[in-house]
């Protein structure tokens, strides 16, 4: 039995709503970088190559957003908020080629993780932190190909970060699963949301607050979009 012709053109338009949003939301990212962060890519990305912009055939799923690589300054200013210890375990959800891994690895975690739907990233991620590995203080490195919707979420986890890798129900789901895991295992938990566009369905959760804001350092990243917000789980 077939999906009726009204469903079926309700579902379709839901689609490419929803596709024309995932369009619109990349296009606020900047295509230009900014030259500081230019001239950072030529030194600390020497050998690594994870900068670029990919939109692999993974992304085609509704509340997807293509790789885009972080800025190198976005997660060192984070931790050094938030502080990292040895029984620390981070984790960078839409982990793309590993730039934030590889930074993530450079502190003393105890683990770092990176999921990634992308099978193509992924391998390109593992081949970014084997040729930092002599600059990791985490000797425990993980990239999983999995998507994110599904991977259950470790109960030792306490730094989460993403660069807006996906939305809606998609991200709804890994919020859930975080939830899940918290409360498996009571804990302080930090998640570290950089380009927060979805920042509303952190907030519905009624399970993290907002403990500090970290904007652009240059003029051109100075609006809103170009904040980092940081979220602790309460």
């Amino acid at each position: 039995m077939g999906t009726p012709p009204d469903e079926a053109a309700a579902r379709l338009e839901r689609w490419a709503a929803e596709q024309r949003t995932i369009s619109e939301r990349r296009e606020k990212i900047p295509a230009r970088e900014p030259f500081a962060e230019r001239i950072a890519n030529r030194v600390l990305d020497r050998g690594l190559r994870t900068g670029g912009r990919n939109f692999e055939p993974e992304h085609l799923d509704i509340g997807r957003i293509g790789y885009v690589a972080s800025a190198w300054r976005t997660l060192p200013r984070a931790l050094h908020y938030i502080g990292v210890s040895p029984d620390d375990v981070f984790i960078d959800f839409g982990c793309g080629k590993g730039r934030v891994v590889h930074q993530a690895a450079k502190r003393r975690f105890r683990k770092v993780i990176g999921v990634e739907i992308s099978p193509a990233l992924a391998e390109a991620a593992r081949e970014a932190l084997a040729a930092g590995k002599r600059r990791h203080r985490c000797k425990d490195v993980e990239i999983v190909v999995a998507d994110a919707r599904e991977y259950r979420v470790p109960d030792d986890l306490t730094v989460v970060y993403f660069f807006h890798p996906f939305f809606g129900e998609t991200l709804d789901a890994v919020l859930e699963g975080i939830i899940a895991s918290i409360d498996r295992n009571p804990r302080r938990l930090s998640i570290i949301y950089s380009y927060p566009l979805a920042a509303d369905q952190l907030v519905a959760t009624q399970r993290f607050r907002l403990v500090k804001q970290l904007r652009g350092t240059l003029r051109a990243n100075s609006n809103s979009l170009h904040r980092t917000n940081i979220y602790e789980s309460c």
